[in-house]
């Protein structure tokens, strides 16, 4: 086992552990704990077991492991950052509601 996937399994552990605090904080509800614990336990299966992936690397014509890795890693990165972009524009939308429904009833009480 090489120095990358001692540190890739460690990393996937402690946020397997920060993910398990957050979802008994109720930061995060359980779907959304499911899907990081999907994410961490995928991380430290693909480090723990590179060789499994060498499967799927030759059908998709990838060079190197690490190469799939990072594809993989930069297209879950953008949905999130899709799915972030859309709750943020949700809740600015709402916010902006809440706004203006307050400036009526101050507007109204004067």
């Amino acid at each position: 086992m090489t120095g990358i996937q001692l540190v890739a399994i460690g990393f996937a552990a402690v946020m397997a552990f920060f993910t398990y605090t957050a979802w008994r904080r109720n930061e995060l509800d359980s779907r959304e704990s499911l899907l990081w614990m999907a994410v961490w336990i995928g991380l430290a299966l693909v480090s723990l077991f590179p060789d499994r992936l060498r499967a799927i690397i030759a059908p998709l014509q990838v060079a190197r492991l690490i190469d799939l890795v990072v594809v993989g890693g930069i297209l879950f990165l953008a949905a999130l950052v899709f799915h972030l972009n859309r709750a943020l524009r949700r809740l600015e939308a709402k916010l902006v509601q809440l706004v203006r429904s307050l400036a009526l009833e101050e507007k109204s009480e004067h």
